[in-house]
């Protein structure tokens, strides 16, 4: 039972009594046989007793998962039986007189389950149209935005903790005065994020962090089948050891992971690109150490309301380069909302167009469907 959640059924001749658990503090209550209607409400109040002992002391008891071969396995250790006779009154029989020997209570023990996974899929539309005579001119365009975003986490609820994200966005707009192109891209991302952590000191953690970011399709500016990006070109990887401190409240979640030792790993796959992402020289990759920030939020604002936020940031201390975006969420129903993107970026790392700063920013306002799970 060492180091796990586990999940315990004691069964006890005396059927007839119902104990009510007290979760927070760890022991039973005598309740009236009118509180509980059922047994297995009694099962549940012991398995949290048990649980609730296993995590304070694990040291008191004897076996681990790895000694259970079999479903159900007998206690006999002495201090097992004391603590759990302590947590459990008058439903664990006494021990011996003698002090030497416990009697045994059959156990079931259920392998425990320390992993959360959750998910998010949309496609968003947004539809604009002007008429061919409008005085002040302009274009019909029409715009889809799709995304994808897949969670798996982990935590022993002692000392590690794992989260993995897999992140995707792809979206097109049409392109009526591109002589070249029907449809062009205005949004593709693929990212990938493994971080470990061990707990260090109440909300601070160390960390072992690897985020890796490209695209999936080529984009091409207006009016030219010169691509400026593609798959892999640039693919970004930066891994990082540091400290991460978590801190959860009621309607808003923070992550804020700092790693002064950082290296960054930028590859080009098309050499005629590499230039354009500051890879010098005939070379296709670029090997950068430095320090990286990234800091996640989410707040609940309203009850359809919810701003997502995703910070990262890397200097070499020659340059820098930073993201920051932002996701609006106004739900209209359970597969129905609106959002809007906001997303600003920092690098003087690429060169700079003429009449513009390092600076860039772009947004969507869309709408359609959206499923959470």
């Amino acid at each position: 039972l060492y180091g796990s959640s586990v999940s315990n059924t004691l069964k006890s001749e005396k059927s007839q009594e119902l104990y009510q658990a007290s979760e927070g503090e760890g022991y039973l209550e005598l309740a009236d046989n009118s509180q509980l209607a059922h047994q297995q409400e009694v099962e549940n109040a012991i398995d949290n007793a048990v649980l609730h002992a296993s995590m304070m002391h694990p040291e008191k008891f004897k076996y681990t998962e790895k000694n259970f071969k079999e479903d159900v396995k007998s206690v006999d250790s002495v201090e097992e039986q004391q603590l759990i006779s302590n947590i459990v009154p008058e439903i664990v029989p006494q021990q011996s007189q003698d002090n030497q020997t416990a009697v045994g209570v059959e156990m079931k023990v259920k392998k425990p389950n320390f992993w959360i996974t959750s998910g998010e899929v949309y496609l968003q539309f947004t539809q604009n149209y002007i008429s061919g005579n409008w005085s002040q001119g302009g274009e019909s365009t029409n715009t889809l935005m799709s995304g994808l975003t897949l969670k798996a986490n982990y935590n022993d609820k002692q000392k590690i903790q794992w989260d993995n994200t897999f992140e995707a966005k792809l979206g097109f707009t049409t392109a009526p005065s591109d002589k070249e192109h029907d449809y062009r891209t205005n949004a593709d991302m693929i990212r990938l994020t493994t971080k470990l952590l061990l707990k260090a000191i109440k909300s601070w953690n160390y960390s072992f962090q690897v985020e890796s970011k490209t695209q999936s399709l080529r984009n091409y500016p207006a009016n030219s089948n010169d691509y400026t990006s593609a798959f892999l070109a640039p693919l970004d990887t930066k891994v990082g050891i540091g400290m991460d401190y978590k801190k959860s409240w009621k309607n808003f979640n923070i992550s804020v992971n700092i790693a002064p030792l950082t290296y960054r790993w930028l590859y080009v796959s098309e050499k005629f690109l590499a230039g354009r992402y500051g890879v010098k020289g005939d070379h296709r990759s670029l090997q950068e150490f430095g320090s990286s920030t990234n800091i996640n939020s989410s707040w609940q604002i309203a009850k359809n309301i919810r701003w997502s936020s995703h910070i990262d940031a890397f200097t070499s201390y020659e340059k820098v380069y930073a993201n920051w975006e932002n996701t609006f969420d106004f739900a209209v129903s359970k597969y129905l909302s609106t959002k809007l993107f906001m997303h600003g970026r920092f690098d003087d790392g690429v060169r700079k167009k003429k009449g513009y700063t390092y600076f860039q920013f772009k947004e969507f306002l869309q709408f359609g469907l959206s499923y959470k799970w």
